[in-house]
């Protein structure tokens, strides 16, 4: 199971797609069919891989490998089956959008809301359909097209019918909510003076050393912010509010400038207050709901997530190669269906082939009927040619291998180092 999908099954509610009749499926492989399995490696394109290889490990240099001497070549084959099953599963999972008045509806539900008596019988009767009926729709009963067959791929879209607007619970549809920033006063401690009213940053004497004023800048968190190192005094006329030990403090318990003190004194940015407007709620107190985006209102909809995968399996035949050296070989396709179910292979010439091929359907199949939906499967057979080459190069015996159409080259490890001049 992909990471993909476990992240899906944990965030959406994955729904069972609905039985469908088996459909007829002819058998793959006709009694007669020929099998043409490929031309065997020459002799000059076993030589040309073994040079290339023997330069990239610096086995042999080139006038050895051109001394070489071919005593023996035994062809052989290797077949690969592949079977591939391209695969659906849909989930749901309810979420909430702001709503804003030119906001994409469905025209079912729409209209519903905008005018309900439309729907009432002659008699007033309810409406045959309502909006509740239309959260019941099977999300398998929308058709949902792959964009390339064979890739997996992610689609999220709107379950049509689903769309209602509800009044938003996070500020019981008032658009705004409280600044917890400021809480809900507006001001925030200048960070340019650092609360001091001060363009050089430093509380000055002649201000908190004054018997009107008699009290510093500080950082009581029951009398300003949380942190702000200022106490912050809120006049009773709802007058501008100011910081403690501020020119500003001064100037409202005096009514006089403070002495020895300028306006070029003053920071720039609060001009003497120590504080400033709360850049979250832009010194409204109040800032724009995150839930609705301001409008009071929310669009209550279910999300339909469609996952696309591909499940693929192979099987090689037994060679005297490492398995993993033909993943990067191809060959001659000898077989190849491609259809919404596929039979497995029962008439192949090899034994393998065809009792592998029936457990890879099996286990393809299996896996496909629980909230998974099948939508095609394909499967062939390539023939990989081997080459086994016995070679002699001065007193020295060895053997390597060419595979695949590549012509790749593999000599065992073995194979000690020659430095034949």
């Amino acid at each position: 199971m992909s990471s993909e999908y476990k992240e899906l099954e944990s965030l959406f509610s994955i729904i069972s797609p609905p039985k469908s009749t088996e459909c007829n499926r002819s058998n793959n492989v006709a009694e007669d069919h020929c099998y043409s399995f490929g031309l065997p490696i020459s002799e000059y394109a076993i030589r040309e891989a073994v040079t290339k290889e023997a330069k990239d490990r610096k086995l042999w240099n080139s006038k050895a490998v051109k001394n070489m001497r071919i005593d023996n070549i035994e062809h052989q084959c290797c077949y690969h089956y592949v079977l591939e099953s391209f695969t659906e599963q849909r989930s749901t999972a309810e979420t909430t959008e702001p709503f804003s008045i030119g906001q994409y509806m469905d025209s079912a539900a729409f209209c519903e809301m905008r005018n309900p008596l439309d729907s009432l019988g002659p008699s007033g009767a309810s409406p045959t359909r309502s909006i509740d009926h239309l959260e019941q729709n099977n999300p398998w009963e929308y058709s949902v097209e792959p964009t390339k067959e064979f890739t997996a791929a992610t689609k999220v879209m709107v379950l049509p019918g689903s769309s209602r607007m509800t009044v938003c619970s996070n500020c019981n549809a008032e658009g705004q909510q409280h600044c917890f920033h400021c809480r809900g006063n507006g001001t925030d401690k200048c960070n340019y003076c650092r609360g001091t009213g001060m363009k050089a940053g430093v509380a000055h004497p002649a201000i908190y050393t004054h018997p009107m004023i008699g009290t510093f800048p500080h950082g009581d968190s029951n009398m300003g912010y949380p942190g702000g190192s200022s106490v912050i005094v809120r006049p009773p006329n709802k007058g501008q509010t100011y910081a403690a030990g501020t020119p500003m403090h001064f100037m409202m318990k005096a009514g006089l400038p403070p002495p020895g003190i300028g306006q070029h004194d003053l920071c720039v940015y609060c001009r003497g207050r120590g504080i400033k407007d709360c850049v979250q709620c832009k010194g409204q107190g109040k800032k724009s709901c995150i839930t609705c985006g301001g409008s009071g209102r929310t669009m209550t909809l279910t999300k339909l997530k469609i996952f696309f995968n591909v499940k693929r399996s192979d099987f090689f035949t037994e060679s005297e190669l490492p398995q993993h050296l033909f993943h990067f070989a191809t060959g001659e396709q000898v077989v190849f269906e491609c259809n919404n179910y596929v039979l497995p292979l029962k008439k192949f010439a090899v034994k393998e082939i065809n009792e592998n091929s029936r457990k890879i359907c099996a286990d393809h199949l299996q896996g496909s009927l629980g909230n998974t939906k099948m939508i095609k499967q394909r499967h062939y057979v390539d023939s990989i040619p081997v080459a086994k080459v016995f070679y002699t190069i001065g007193k020295k015996t060895g053997v390597f291998w060419v595979y695949g159409s590549e012509h790749l080259c593999y000599i065992p490890k073995k194979t000690s180092h020659c430095c034949i001049s």
